[in-house]
């Protein structure tokens, strides 16, 4: 199972019942959040009835620069990445969310607008939260607030890894590095992008993309149908990626630890 998959899931089937009495909430009525499922059962019962279940679609902008951010999304089983957005016009990926996360955490602690642009990479399902509603549970809502802190921590240590990695690593590592960190948090082994969107994340031209792409193909670890990547071969992808992967999947694991 990919690493971050399993974050899907809850850790045992139990039911939960608040501190205090209150409606008792099986933990199989979670979102597929991770952060979510995370918080204790008192602290999800006051969130849950602000969330707003969304349909992602890929390509679509949630935020851009400077514009002031109304809610946050919650991922399930879409994937967004943050990108910064040059005065030319050249992008290049600074950090990714998943199910592990959520879109924009730091809008609650005075900063109501993105540095950078905002697109969902993978479409799917996610929870949105208005920002005044987000607001008021980092206030009031204490476990609420303690998931996201280490969160956003383990979100900064992501952007600033993958600074390293532009910088560090060849572009077949990063590729390899981008496709296994969004198969840990879709639900199938294979997902639909361009190379034309996946050139604008790396901050690659797309021949250059096409040629690592085809070239992974071609040594059995990925298959390509259709603009769909399916990976042939993980534990051989894994040999070819930088160790970027598990050093931003293994700090993710810490939220909530």
């Amino acid at each position: 199972m990919p690493a971050l998959a399993r974050f899907a899931h809850p850790p045992d089937r139990a039911t939960c019942r608040p501190a205090g009495g209150g409606r008792v909430v099986p933990a199989e009525e979670r979102p597929a959040n991770r952060l979510l499922r995370l918080l204790t059962p008192r602290a999800f019962l006051r969130v849950s009835p602000k969330l707003k279940p969304t349909r992602l679609r890929a390509k679509q902008v949630l935020y851009t620069p400077k514009q002031h951010i109304g809610e946050v999304y919650f991922p399930e089983n879409s994937v967004i990445c943050q990108m910064s957005l040059m005065a030319n016009g050249d992008t290049i990926e600074t950090a990714t969310v998943g199910l592990e996360g959520a879109s924009w955490i730091s809008a609650s602690i005075g900063a109501p607008s993105m540095p950078c642009e905002t697109v969902v990479a993978i479409g799917g399902n996610a929870h949105a939260l208005l920002i005044d509603d987000l607001d008021r549970e980092m206030q009031e809502n204490e476990p609420f607030r303690d998931v996201l802190t280490q969160y956003s921590h383990a979100l900064l240590i992501h952007s600033m890894r993958l600074t390293a990695c532009t910088g560090l690593h060849s572009l077949e590592q990063r590729c390899a590095r981008w496709i296994l960190t969004t198969l840990d948090r879709v639900p199938e082994q294979r997902f639909s992008v361009t190379h034309e969107f996946l050139a604008m994340l790396l901050g690659a031209r797309r021949p250059s993309i096409t040629t690592v792409i085809l070239d992974l193909q071609r040594r059995g670890m990925l298959r390509v149908e259709r603009g769909r990547v399916l990976v042939a071969d993980r534990a051989k992808l894994l040999t070819v990626a930088c160790d970027c992967h598990d050093v931003i999947r293994e700090n993710y694991e810490q939220v909530g630890r």
